[in-house]
């Protein structure tokens, strides 16, 4: 373990303990969730490209044709 001073304000050090308490956990404790949670990757589960996950084909097939439509196709119609 390595000690850590830290220097807040009393607002904010109450509301950590507050905080800290409603979760039954120590300051320490919670400022060690807080890093874990925020240094841990999100993964969801729904998204568009997670549904296809299984699909790598599929996937470079809709992507061959998404470039193939940008190069031959105007993303602009000029009128006149």
């Amino acid at each position: 373990m390595t000690v850590l001073e830290l220097h807040l304000d009393e607002r904010t050090i109450e509301r950590a303990r507050d905080l800290a308490a409603r979760q039954h956990l120590t300051v320490e404790s919670l400022i060690g969730e807080i890093v874990k949670r925020s240094t841990t990757k999100i993964v969801v589960e729904d998204s568009i490209l997670g549904m296809f996950s299984q699909e790598p084909e599929l996937m470079d097939a809709v992507l061959e044709n998404a470039m193939t439509a940008r190069e031959t196709d105007s993303l602009r119609v000029v009128h006149g």
